[in-house]
């Protein structure tokens, strides 16, 4: 296996395994704060779902042996994934029962580990690499859908949209438009990560860039899966929230993920597509600054700046890297 792909999927594998046992251990020890988080009804018997929680920690027990022997963690990431494929099936089929804000739940335990163990599982067979090799294009594509999402969807929406009744009314009245365009912003973080794997892979095996971006999407993704489930309820607190999470953290981390590759490519890339991608980093270190600062025009011209150039630039460059 190769050292580099290798050091990635332990640090996947060990964020699965702390990601269990803090889950297992919220739902053992608390089994009814996870019922008032999502505002479901108590269950009866509430020692079943910290049951449920003690399955869930042994889970994260498994993909840290994973980590430690990854010879051997094919057939432990296969039952991981297998549970989290049918994980969102079982939401799914109790969606009648179940309200959409759920959702983020089901988003953190099982959608956002689909691609890395699907790697783990895949790794030395010709579909791996190409799935690899295509992570330039697919981040490329799937940005421009969010922008286009964002341009033509979701902006009445969003902070841009202007006042808070307008942007409710206009999400109520949108409800699958509205959750169809947040979807593509998750599959666009998603893959964000996956192509500063792949370019740390042209720059000497950068594996720190990768975990600040993976960092990024967990705060993104918080916010997107705040956008499709939670809202127009509580707009006034939890949008607000969604802004800083994802506008703020995640980006002001994708921006720093970026820029030390950037700088990991000095000998790689000419300074014109070295600058090109400085453009890109500052625009979107000024959209962080706006969305701390609550700067709706700050963030409406930063994004307008950051997006436009960011989706051609990762086209050119994996064809420079390639």
């Amino acid at each position: 296996m190769d050292p580099y792909r290798a050091r990635l999927y332990r640090a996947f594998l060990i964020a699965a395994a702390a990601y269990n046992a803090a889950f297992g251990l919220w739902a053992g020890l608390s089994p009814l704060s996870f019922f008032e988080t999502f505002g479901l009804e108590p269950p009866r018997y509430p020692s079943i779902w910290s049951c449920l929680g003690m399955v869930v920690g042994l889970y994260g027990a498994a993909y840290a042996c994973a980590a430690v022997r990854l010879d051997l963690a094919k057939p432990i990431v296969a039952l991981g994934l297998a549970g989290k494929i049918l994980g969102p099936i079982g939401w799914l089929a109790a969606a009648p029962e179940l309200p959409l804000r759920t959702f983020t739940l089901i988003l953190f335990n099982d959608i956002v580990w689909w691609l890395p163990f699907a790697l783990i599982l895949l790794e030395d067979t010709r579909a791996g690499a190409r799935i690899r090799a295509a992570a330039p294009i697919v981040c490329a594509a799937l940005n421009l859908t969010g922008a286009l999402a964002m341009l033509f969807a979701l902006r009445p929406g969003t902070e841009a949209g202007g006042e808070l009744a307008a942007r409710a009314s206009y999400i109520a009245g949108h409800p699958w438009l509205w959750r169809a365009g947040w979807a593509a912003w998750i599959g666009a973080a998603l893959s964000l990560t996956a192509f500063l794997a792949w370019w740390g892979a042209r720059v000497g095996g950068a594996v720190a860039p990768v975990l600040v971006c993976a960092a990024g999407n967990c705060f993104d993704l918080l916010a997107d899966s705040i956008y499709i489930a939670w809202l127009p309820d509580r707009i006034e607190t939890l949008a607000p929230l969604a802004v800083v999470l994802s506008g703020g953290i995640a980006n002001g981390l994708y921006c720093a993920a970026g820029a030390m590759l950037t700088l990991r490519s000095r000998q790689a890339l000419p300074p014109g597509l070295r600058a090109w991608a400085w453009t890109i980093w500052v625009a979107g270190f000024g959209l962080t600054a706006s969305a701390f600062a609550g700067s709706v025009a700050g963030m409406v011209v930063s994004t307008a700046i950051a997006l436009p150039l960011f989706c051609p630039w990762v086209v050119v460059i994996s064809r420079k890297l390639r």
